[in-house]
C-alpha cells in the first residue's frame, strides 16, 4: 500500500496565531522589511468573515458562494467541497512563521526563492484521530500558491474525476473503525508544505475547519471509491486468474473472491530463437477476510506455452510485466462489495 507522506502538526489556537499573523503583516511593512510575496486583493464579506477556517458545503464552492450555503452536518456518502480563507497565502504565512520563530528578516528574504516552491497539504482528523493527509507530491498553481489567501478542495464531488482532497476520502472510507453509525466530529487542518526542505520547520495550520459528520448504517459508496474498473471482458480468464490465486494462498485460499482484469495489455514473452515462452499480465484480486475487512492487490500472472497451447493462468514468480511493476492495492469499505458481480 502507498503511504501517504504526512507532516507533522503542532496544536495551536487558530484564532491567536491569525492576530501574530496580522501583526507580523504590519510589521513586514516596516522597520523590519519581510519581503512577502504581492497577494490578490481579497474584499468580500465570505473572506473575511472566515478568516483562518476551513468552511463546508455541498454545493460548487466557489469564492463568493453565500454563506447560507455552508453547512455544519454532513452526511457521510453526499458531496462535499470545502474552501479554506487564510490570513496570507501559503507561501507568505510559511514566510511569517519563520519569522514568528525569531529568525531574521534578512535571512527570510535571501530565501525567497525557495518560498516559492511553497504547497499546501490538508490533514484529516476523526474524533480527534488523525486519518490521512493529502500528498506532499501534489501540484500546485505557483502564482496562487504565492499570492492568493483562499483555496478550494473536494473530499467528495460525486464523479470518477480525481480532485485534491478525495484522498483523504477514500483513506476515510478505508478505515470502517472511525466510520460507526451516529455523528463524529471531521476536523480538516491545512498547512504550508516546503518540499526538500532542510531545516524540516513544523508549520503551523493556517486554516482549520470542523464538521458533524452523520454516518448511516449503510454507507453510500461509488465505483470509483471501490475497486478498479475492469479493463477486459473475459470470465474464462477471471476464473483461471481466480483458481491461481486460490491455489497459491492456499490457508488463505477463502479470503480471494474475485478477479478484475483492471489491464488490457497481455504480453508474450519469448526465448531462444523468438520461441514463445509464456503470456504475461497484470490482474487485481479482490479478498474478504473473517474478519470483514475487504481489500485488492494486484499481482502478475503467467500462462505458460507448452508448443501448442497456453497452458491455464498461475501467479507468476516474476515481479514485473514488460518492466512494469504491479501497482499497489489498497483497504475498501465493505459497501463496495454490491459492485463485485
Amino acid at each position: 500500500m502507498k503511504k501517504i507522506i504526512l507532516l507533522a502538526v503542532i496544536a495551536c489556537s487558530l484564532n491567536g496565531h491569525a492576530q501574530v499573523l496580522g501583526k507580523l503583516k504590519e510589521k513586514a511593512g516596516g522597520k523590519s522589511k519581510l519581503d512577502l510575496f504581492t497577494e490578490v486583493k481579497l474584499d468580500f464579506p465570505q473572506y473575511e468573515n472566515h478568516i483562518g477556517q476551513v468552511c463546508f458545503s455541498t454545493e460548487e464552492f466557489e469564492r463568493t458562494l453565500p454563506e447560507d450555503k455552508y453547512i455544519k452536518t454532513y452526511n457521510l456518502g453526499d458531496k462535499l467541497s470545502i474552501r479554506s480563507f487564510m490570513a496570507n497565502s501559503p507561501a507568505n504565512s510559511a514566510m511569517l512563521q519563520q519569522a514568528e520563530s525569531g529568525k531574521k528578516p534578512k535571512e527570510i528574504n535571501a530565501k525567497k526563492s525557495y518560498f516559492e516552491r511553497c504547497k499546501l497539504v490538508y490533514i484529516l482528523y476523526v474524533d480527534g484521530k488523525m486519518v490521512s493527509g493529502t500528498s506532499h507530491a501534489e501540484t500546485f498553481d505557483k502564482a496562487n500558491m504565492t499570492g492568493l489567501a483562499t483555496h478550494r478542495a473536494d473530499l467528495n464531488d460525486g464523479t470518477e474525476k480525481d480532485f485534491l482532497g478525495e484522498s483523504l476520502y477514500r483513506a476515510l472510507l478505508e478505515k470502517p473503525e472511525f466510520l460507526t453509525p451516529g455523528t463524529h466530529k471531521l476536523k480538516l487542518e491545512l498547512l504550508p508544505l516546503i518540499n526538500g526542505d532542510p531545516e524540516g520547520f513544523q508549520y503551523k495550520p493556517i486554516a482549520v475547519g470542523e464538521i458533524d459528520m452523520v454516518v448511516p448504517k449503510e454507507i453510500k459508496v461509488t465505483q470509483a471509491d471501490c475497486f478498479p474498473k475492469s479493463a477486459m471482458n473475459d470470465p474464462k480468464l477471471e476464473a483461471e486468474v481466480l483458481k491461481a490465486c486460490k491455489t497459491a494462498f492456499k490457508e488463505n485460499a477463502g479470503n480471494a473472491i474475485k478477479a478484475i482484469l483492471a489491464f488490457d495489455d497481455i504480453f508474450i514473452v519469448r526465448g531462444d530463437y523468438n520461441a514463445i515462452i509464456k503470456k504475461s499480465f497484470m490482474a487485481a484480486v479482490a479478498c474478504k477476510n473473517s474478519k470483514g475487512e475487504v481489500w485488492y492487490e494486484y499481482y502478475v500472472f503467467d500462462k505458460m506455452y507448452d508448443g501448442t497451447k497456453y497452458l491455464p493462468a498461475v501467479l507468476s514468480k516474476e515481479i514485473s510485466v514488460n518492466g512494469k511493476v504491479p501497482p499497489n492495492g489498497k483497504s475498501v469499505n465493505p459497501a463496495c462489495l454490491k459492485f463485485l458481480k
